[in-house]
């Protein structure tokens, strides 16, 4: 039988975590990767990437207690907002800020941290499919192989629950108690991550 999950989504879980958390290494091993994929698009970051990605995964973690919920979205577009303030201010400490208008990176920060722009709706798409993906690897252990292999190809591939069943010596049911349970599991770990 597959554990039983808490109740608690990693944000919440993490808003009463002690510094020492496991919780925090699964957050940086969910975001850092797309947090750093994102600063190497910013115009002239080059070899700070690195450096500045953990800067803003501190920021999180930092501000993370006092984060609410207040629409869809909310979270990724404090994440995203909180990489933009934090590339804006590297780049005033470096003293590297042109005179307005002339700097490459001050258009992409701009459109980057517009609610209504395109990088923003590119930024909230690639959030969603990278978290998405991130949480189906670490609740994947969390279940059979049989249960997961149904869940895959039914609710990820398209496969009909029939046809998974009979290749994978199911019941029809099974199938969909499968996709059922593992998206109750997902919805409850990403909590307000995809929401």
């Amino acid at each position: 039988m597959d554990p039983m999950p808490t109740s608690l989504s990693l944000l919440d879980r993490l808003k009463v975590a002690g510094p020492k958390a496991d919780d925090w290494h699964r957050l940086q091993g969910i975001y850092l990767p797309l947090i750093r994929r994102w600063l190497a698009r910013v115009p002239g970051l080059g070899d700070e990437v690195a450096d500045l990605s953990q800067d803003v995964l501190m920021v999180v973690i930092r501000e993370l207690p006092r984060f609410e919920r207040r629409r869809e979205g909310s979270f990724r577009a404090w994440l995203r907002q909180v990489a933009v303030n934090r590339v804006r201010v590297h780049r005033r400490r470096q003293r590297r800020i042109p005179a307005v208008g002339l700097d490459p990176a001050d258009g992409f920060l701009a459109q980057l941290e517009s609610p209504d722009g395109d990088l923003a709706r590119e930024w909230d798409r690639d959030h969603d499919r990278h978290v998405f993906e991130r949480l189906l690897a670490i609740v994947q252990p969390d279940f059979q192989p049989t249960t997961w292999e149904a869940f895959r190809r039914f609710a990820l591939e398209g496969a009909s629950a029939a046809g998974v069943g009979e290749e994978l010596g199911l019941s029809e049911n099974a199938v969909l108690q499968s996709k059922s349970r593992i998206l109750k599991r997902l919805r409850t770990e990403a909590g307000d991550l995809l929401k």
